[in-house]
């Protein structure tokens, strides 16, 4: 039976409950129920979120949306807004017809890349943020997000250097609590508790609930379950127990879904269920698992979910298809490239008669040997083509490989050191100015 989600337990719910009226509201906005008329609900969307209001800002965009539906700020800033509220499905809604508009926006595909994040799926989230780096936003705009990315793979050292990256520009205490778990994730308490010492001297609850989950991490379930008690009522604690003593048993990956998202890995009941199941165990009764009706419409929330996944499909499938071709397109321009080379240097035959390894120096060398062997390289035009680190200076091409060797045996007799050389088809061979 999965435990109860961690940051239940530690972060009081009524902030993500206080968020979904807000929510609500902002989704009346969209549907036309009455609310104060504003001269200009862009302007108050972006003071909303200034002030670190998400639910009103969200619900000021929906009200531009309402108006235009394809308006890129508006949408862009759902998608943010939504995100700040903690309903990821809806954020990936507003910032996909985001990204259809504006396919190069980098702004928008890492907000969608961390939607991703909160949604548990780190490869597709890191693969937005190299986009949206590559398109010109900044690393550390998108540091706290990939971090977290990183580490729900598993990857806890590159998850560090992208938390170091955010933290070397600006001091970020969600940025730091996360360096600390992801340094615990490995092992490595006391840098964890370390990084999170500033943190809790100045009371941050936060900071001491990452604590409970560094101590836990790390083996110290003693000491993590004294956290608990020291800072949660003692039945939220009760609960807690049986989630801190698992934690070390988890693989990094794991831990990081764990202490993030209240995930183990062999489920993720939601969290209401387990709740009830909980109380159930305490009160020796099994409630019923919630059933759906039968002839229950989807609501608007729910409709928007169900969009926003479809239009993820279709822009995996559109990708997909892309690379796919890109990856043909590619193989062909390279077979052509490859025929070319071939076509323009069939195999011959050569005789190699000195070297170098700094090609501009070949022309005195081939008048050095020049002077030496006027009568044995009369007529004959000096060519080069790398080998290794060096540069062969060759003379040629001869008709056979049966007339290099002929020209070789006659030109030792001479004193001229030399050997025969066979290029394939392919290899570039030029001739020396």
């Amino acid at each position: 039976m999965k435990i109860l989600f961690p940051l239940c337990a530690f972060v009081l719910l009524t902030t993500s409950l206080a968020a979904r009226p807000g929510f609500a509201q902002a989704m009346d906005a969209q549907t036309g129920a009455e609310e104060p008329l504003v001269v200009d609900p862009m302007a108050s969307a972006r003071d909303a979120m200034a002030r670190g209001d998400p639910a009103e800002g969200l619900a000021r965009y929906l009200r531009v949306l309402a108006r235009d539906p394809g308006d890129l700020e508006a949408l862009s800033g759902a998608g943010a807004a939504a995100l700040a509220v903690g309903d990821a499905d809806a954020a990936i809604n507003f910032y996909v017809r985001a990204e259809k508009i504006s396919p190069r926006d980098g702004r928008i595909k890492a907000g969608l890349g961390s939607a991703l994040v909160q949604k548990e799926q780190p490869r597709a989230a890191l693969r937005l943020f190299d986009s949206a780096t590559d398109l010109g936003v900044a690393p550390f705009a998108v540091a706290l997000d990939r971090g977290l990315a990183y580490d729900l793979r598993g990857d806890n050292r590159k998850a560090q250097t992208e938390y170091l990256t955010l933290l070397r520009v600006r001091a970020d205490p969600e940025a730091t609590r996360r360096l600390a778990l992801s340094l615990a994730m490995m092992g490595e308490r006391t840098g964890a508790l370390t990084i999170l010492d500033p943190l809790l001297r100045k009371k941050d609850v936060a900071a001491w609930r990452a604590r409970a989950f560094v101590l836990a991490m790390t083996g110290d379930i003693a000491g993590a379950e004294a956290v608990a008690y020291a800072v949660l009522p003692r039945y939220q604690a009760d609960a807690l127990k049986p989630f801190l003593a698992r934690l070390p048993s988890l693989k990094p990956a794991e831990k990081a879904a764990a202490v993030h998202f209240g995930h183990f890995p062999e489920n993720k009941v939601p969290e209401m269920v387990i709740a009830s199941q909980v109380a159930a165990t305490k009160t020796g009764s099994v409630p019923a698992m919630p059933q759906p009706q039968a002839d229950a419409p989807p609501t608007q929330a729910e409709q928007q979910a169900s969009d926003a996944r479809s239009l993820a499909q279709d822009r995996r499938a559109a990708q997909k298809r892309a690379a796919a071709e890109k990856a043909t397109i590619e193989k062909k321009a390279k077979a052509r490239e490859e025929a070319k080379a071939k076509k323009a240097n069939p195999g011959r035959h050569w005789v190699q008669i000195a070297s170098g390894s700094y090609k501009p120096d070949l022309d005195k060398e081939w008048d050095k040997q020049k002077n030496r062997y006027g009568k044995q390289l009369s007529g004959r035009s000096p060519w080069t083509t790398p080998y290794k680190s060096t540069n062969r200076l060759l003379i040629g091409p001869f008709a056979s490989k049966d007339a290099a060797q002929d020209f070789v045996n006659e030109a030792r007799e001479h004193g001229l050191s030399c050997f025969p050389v066979t290029t394939s088809s392919g290899e570039r061979v030029e001739r020396l100015n």
